[in-house]
């Protein structure tokens, strides 16, 4: 299921497919990318579909500014705005998407009692 994004997305989701769709796979943006499920989810460029994942806005900030591959050249070519705002489509468009994205280094968060 596709969810319904609201008009006032729609400078997001052009941004979307600009600088994220070429690798991350996303129905929402109409966005194919090299990281379509073809390759199981991974393209050459390395980037995961988001097809299936739910993805907060905090997340999708820190993968961008972050030291994930291929985001270095990103995060010099948008400008902070930019970023938010893709941002908040991206969790916007993937509200009803079965599987929580998490980052890798969410596997050594140590619960606390």
């Amino acid at each position: 299921m596709t969810a319904s994004v609201p008009a006032k997305y729609e400078p997001a989701k052009k941004l979307y497919r600009t600088f994220c769709g070429q690798c991350h796979a996303l129905k929402e943006a109409r966005a194919v990318g090299a990281g379509s499920d073809k390759k199981g989810g991974l393209g050459e460029d390395g980037g995961p579909s988001f097809n299936p994942l739910k993805i907060n806005s905090h997340l999708s900030v820190l993968a961008v500014t972050g030291t994930w591959d291929g985001h270095q050249k990103v995060v010099t070519r948008m400008t902070w705005k930019q970023i938010y705002d893709v941002a908040k489509f991206i969790q916007v468009a993937t509200r009803d998407h079965p599987h929580l994205a998490r980052l890798p280094s969410d596997e050594f968060l140590i619960p606390v009692k």
